[in-house]
């Protein structure tokens, strides 16, 4: 399953992290030290959102094929 995901950049130098979210999620956001950490997180994140909310996959499925209930 593909989402557009949102990143903005926080602070700077050493304390600068990345925050990260999904357009079609909007309420799974978390946080990495790099970009990359970030994206882990956020799979992380939706993976046990999913879990929980088993109905939002299906949800983004339909919408990603082009049913929309």
């Amino acid at each position: 399953m593909n989402i557009d995901i949102v990143i903005y950049p926080e602070g700077k130098g050493e304390n600068k992290t990345y925050s990260i979210s999904s357009m079609q999620i909007p309420n799974v956001v978390t946080q990495g030290d790099t970009i990359e950490e970030a994206k882990d997180r956020l799979r992380e994140a939706l993976e046990l959102y999913f879990e929980s909310a088993p109905w939002e996959r299906e949800r983004l499925i339909e919408i990603e094929k082009g049913v929309i209930n």
